[in-house]
């Protein structure tokens, strides 16, 4: 099984070179000839990456993440393995969230950019997933809130990424967010109750 955000071999990273662009909020980040795509900015306005769709063509590459299909899968509360929905309607609905094992459980106010899974895809991730078969944790989770986004920081005064940075994690509302260019949607997790999966398996 490859998971619904793993990203394929024909899914090139299709980003332009970002510019310097001025608009009501002052200077940021932009595309030249941008365009008022829904997914070329989120709702709080940050430039995302761009990446080709072509899901389940070419080799799946299982050390990668979609961009897009990580930020849908978010948004829309999708699980990250088989991509459908975690979402019941029903009262007190709660949903499963799997992190890798880091010495504690999953706490109030957790931040990640893993997306949700739904239980028969957990049990299988759990025993599939090379990260998660060394230790993992998981909860129900109440709430799950946008936090921000992961992104490669770029430079007010030279428009260019910073090389050493990786993925940095900035929240909505933080000064240099404009000069961010995002690859993950970042959510924190509230109403977290610890789960053993072998509960659920049983």
């Amino acid at each position: 099984m490859v998971p619904f955000i793993t990203g394929w071999s024909r899914e090139p990273m299709v980003n332009p070179a970002p510019v310097r662009i001025t608009g009501a909020g002052g200077s940021g980040l932009g595309y030249r000839g941008e365009d008022d795509t829904a997914y070329g900015r989120d709702w709080r306005g940050v430039l995302w990456a761009r990446q080709a769709l072509a899901r389940g063509r070419g080799v799946p590459e299982l050390h990668t993440v979609h961009v897009q299909r990580q930020r849908r899968a978010m948004s829309d509360l999708l699980c990250q393995v088989c991509g459908k929905t975690t979402v019941t309607g029903r009262p007190g609905e709660r949903h499963l969230f799997l992190l890798k094992d880091v010495g504690r459980p999953i706490g109030e106010g957790e931040r990640t950019t893993a997306p949700p899974v739904c239980v028969p895809c957990a049990l299988i991730a759990v025993r599939e997933c090379p990260h998660l078969v060394k230790g993992h944790v998981a909860a129900w989770v109440r709430d799950v809130v946008p936090w921000g986004v992961a992104g490669i920081v770029y430079s007010p005064r030279t428009v260019q990424p910073n090389p050493e940075s990786g993925l940095v994690p900035a929240a909505y509302g933080d000064p240099y967010l404009r000069w961010v260019l995002a690859y993950r949607a970042v959510v924190a997790l509230y109403g977290c109750t610890p789960v053993n999966l072998a509960d659920l398996a049983a």
